[in-house]
């Protein structure tokens, strides 16, 4: 089969006012939401400011409450920022369309709610997804994009790191694997694969990754992940993480992951191809020997046991503000009843 010819140049020339014009009538962007809105709406802001600030200085109020100066002065300079970054946003992801259009892939602008089957997707109560690239064609099929969400906590939503995802299918379905990266965690594996096995790689592997494997299924593991597999996975960069669930693949990346930039696209599709070869001859012919004559007989691929990793993993940067927000408040509480004898203390 021949290989799949990609056009990166797209992605080596920036995007112009037309382009992003266009971008912005292709994909229907709201109104409010349109690069030139938005530029009248920050000029007028700072208008708006600079006249204050003048007003200020002539009725000399300025001079009595200097605190009011900085704070217009600083809400300028935040509009400013603000829609300049929003510029670079926007500008990335036209190079991004543009690309996807010019190889006759899908795009689109931004997905909502769009339910997949990762551990990385499932404790979300409302997630967006943005830039997303699709490819259907069936020696390179694949899904990248960049995902934020909102995660579903213990009673409550928290929040959850945005990153980089690229999705694969597979020819079959295969038992819920995780290979997690002891460096950098992408998907929120804290209390993920409870009662389930973890198992160390052979030789510099072990340093960097780590399986989370259904109990049972440690030999269907190693038999999908082999040596040559994971130095391939190592060659990513020791930032990825890999999930295999149902009949999908995703390998997770950092959400500073640039795939506006050619090099970087170019990795990601060679990856994508790879993987989805590479991935297909390890699991088009697999089949659960622990799924039972039964599920057999049904059709089953994978027994209910190596379906699903058990608990639920929880982000460790949720963890992490949790604790803040209970040390803050548990400090404002301790203050509040004994600081004046604390301050007492200290005056003598």
């Amino acid at each position: 089969m021949a290989p799949v010819s990609v056009d990166l140049e797209p992605l080596r020339h920036g995007a112009g006012l037309r382009d992003i014009l266009t971008y912005e009538r292709i994909c229907r962007t709201p109104l409010y939401r349109r690069f030139l809105v938005l530029l009248v709406t920050v000029l007028l802001f700072a208008a708006a400011m600079l006249v204050a600030l003048w007003w200020l200085v002539r009725s000399e109020f300025l001079m009595v409450a200097p605190i009011l100066g900085l704070f217009v002065i600083g809400y300028t300079v935040l509009a400013a920022l603000s829609f300049v970054w929003h510029t670079v946003l926007l500008a990335r992801r036209v190079k991004i369309a543009a690309f996807a259009w010019a190889n006759g892939w899908a795009y689109a602008d931004a997905l909502e709610d769009n339910r997949r089957p990762g551990a990385a997707f499932a404790r979300v109560a409302h997630s967006q997804e943005r830039a997303v690239v699709a490819c259907a064609d069936p020696r390179l099929p694949f899904e990248l994009g960049i995902h934020h969400s909102v995660a579903r906590g213990q009673g409550a939503a928290t929040i959850q790191r945005p990153f980089g995802f690229i999705e694969v299918p597979l020819p079959a379905p295969v038992p819920h694997i995780v290979l997690a990266n002891r460096r950098r965690s992408i998907i929120p594996t804290l209390g993920l694969g409870r009662g389930a096995a973890r198992m160390d790689l052979e030789g510099d592997f072990a340093s960097v990754f780590q399986l989370i494997v259904p109990e049972g299924y440690q030999r269907d593991a190693l038999y999908i992940f082999t040596p040559d597999l994971m130095a391939r996975v190592i060659d990513l960069g020791s930032g990825a993480e890999i999930e295999l669930v149902s009949d999908r693949l995703y390998v997770y990346l950092p959400a500073n992951t640039r795939f506006d930039r050619a090099e970087t696209m170019a990795t990601a599709v060679t990856l994508a191809e790879e993987f989805h070869r590479r991935f297909a001859a390890r699991t088009e012919s697999y089949r659960d020997d622990q799924a039972g004559e039964l599920a057999a007989r049904a059709g089953v691929a994978v027994g209910l046991r190596g379906q699903r990793l058990g608990g639920s993993g929880v982000s460790v940067m949720a963890v992490a503000a949790t604790v803040g927000v209970l040390l803050l408040s548990a400090g404002v509480t301790a203050f509040s009843l004994f600081g004046g004898d604390i301050l007492r203390t200290f005056t003598g």
